[in-house]
């Protein structure tokens, strides 16, 4: 192969890790963008979906579209909580976080086949690495988040 371009590695890896992802997990017959929702509402029930926007980098209007046929299937409910009618809280049904369960379970299992050719500090370095990647790419709203997470930590 000629000389291997950042977009085409990284376009490479994000076709790779969907569709084996969507493999592994085709049982669940789950549309895209649900495995990411439900991993995301796995760690942050009961948020609002400008919330589950943000996190998933999804567009509002998409996150919408997907929670209506997640909310049909089952896997969520929305609820307008504390008299603000603006805003729905999303929340995984039983069915939802048994699904979000098996989702995550997937998930564990593709990062730990990606990663298993690297060893612990390259792992580390990657994550280094990819880090300031997503800084680059999405400014203060990555290092926000980045903050917040390892604050709790």
């Amino acid at each position: 192969m000629k000389n291997l371009t950042y977009r085409y590695l990284m376009l490479l890896n994000h076709s790779a890790y969907q569709k084996q992802m969507y493999e592994s997990i085709t049982e669940l017959n789950l549309s895209i963008g649900q495995p990411k929702i439900l991993d995301f509402l796995y760690e942050n029930d009961g948020c609002i979906q400008k919330d589950i926007a943000a996190g998933c980098q999804l567009e509002p209007a998409s996150v919408t579209s997907i929670l209506s046929k997640m909310e049909q299937e089952g896997y969520v409910v929305r609820k307008k909580e504390g008299g603000n009618r603006r805003s729905l809280y999303v929340y995984l049904t039983q069915s939802g976080r048994k699904t979000a369960e098996k989702v995550r379970i997937a998930m564990e299992k593709m990062e730990e086949t990606a990663l298993n050719a690297l060893t612990e500090e390259e792992q580390k370095t990657l994550m280094i690495l990819l880090k300031k990647v997503n800084t680059g790419l999405l400014g203060n709203e990555f290092v926000s988040k980045e903050e917040t997470e390892e604050s709790e930590e």
